[in-house]
């Protein structure tokens, strides 16, 4: 089997380290790693994490974009698991959207210190957020199926009602729009069409399970399914949309992220440095 040439953008703690794992960003579907860099990856350094963020297959600087519309999540799966090899050290992993499902497939196999979802896809998949939609915002959901289908590109105002709260900036949603990118139509199905037969047990761990409160796509009861999973009590925080790294808001998603790192790694030791790489 081809492996992918996957991006992995590193971000190295910034004068004293933290004696704490690697913290490992996974994006959601239409984007890639680049949309932790503008807050997460700075931040999260600055106060002495070692950050890395994972374009997945088909995302991003990544290969794969000329076969993206066959790719599964379990190829994210082996994604995840290649980059977690790369890093050498077990992360916790935080995953967004997408990247929390692909996330709670990993942990079916395996063990990692500590989890973050934010936003999730729950595990019975988009099946719900899709009727949802259908219901609440049908134009939405025609926008999603138009775009995803090459026929439409949503403007700034459309993606702000989709993805961002009333008071994200206009910089912020460009950006999204300027970057967003099509997602695998097989990993969309795969995540859509969930045999809750085959959701499997999750091993205990440490873990967070935040949701939006203005989030169109994900539901409270979606958070709180994904919670009940891990075994961890669900947090909705309010003032913010789907995109919750980018979002007007987002610091208080990092800062309730810290406050839980900081309650299972609270010690301090060691330097590192800044990187940019790429898995070959």
């Amino acid at each position: 089997m081809k492996h992918p040439r996957l991006e992995l953008i590193h971000e190295a703690a910034r004068g004293v380290a933290l004696d704490a794992p690697p913290l490992l960003f996974v994006h959601g579907a239409f984007t890639a790693a680049w949309c932790w860099q503008q807050h997460f990856l700075p931040w999260f350094a600055e106060r002495g994490y070692d950050c890395w963020a994972l374009s997945l297959e088909g995302h991003g600087e990544s290969s794969g974009h000329d076969y993206l519309s066959g790719i599964s999540i379990d190829d994210y799966v082996r994604n995840l698991s290649a980059v977690i090899r790369q890093i050498g050290h077990t992360p916790i992993v935080i995953g967004h959207s997408m990247g929390g499902f692909v996330l709670q497939q990993y942990l079916t196999l395996h063990t990692l210190p500590g989890a973050v979802l934010l936003a999730s896809v729950p595990p019975h998949g988009l099946a719900g957020s899709s009727l949802r939609l259908l219901a609440q915002a049908p134009s939405q959901l025609l926008a999603l199926n138009l775009y995803q289908n090459g026929m439409h590109r949503p403007d700034w105002t459309e993606l702000r009602d989709m993805l961002f709260s009333a008071t994200a900036s206009e910089e912020v949603v460009a950006l999204m729009a300027r970057r967003a990118q099509q997602e695998s139509q097989r990993a969309i199905m795969d995540m859509t069409l969930v045999n809750p037969l085959f959701i499997r047990p999750l091993p205990p761990l440490p873990a967070l399970v935040l949701g939006a409160a203005g989030d169109h796509l994900i539901s409270a009861a979606d958070v709180v399914a994904t919670a009940d999973r891990l075994d961890c009590s669900a947090e909705i925080l309010p003032h913010m949309g789907h995109m919750m790294m980018l979002d007007s808001h987002w610091e208080k998603v990092a800062e309730r992220m810290l406050e839980w790192l900081e309650q299972h790694w609270p010690n301090v030791s060691g330097v590192t440095r800044g990187a940019l790489g790429m898995i070959p």
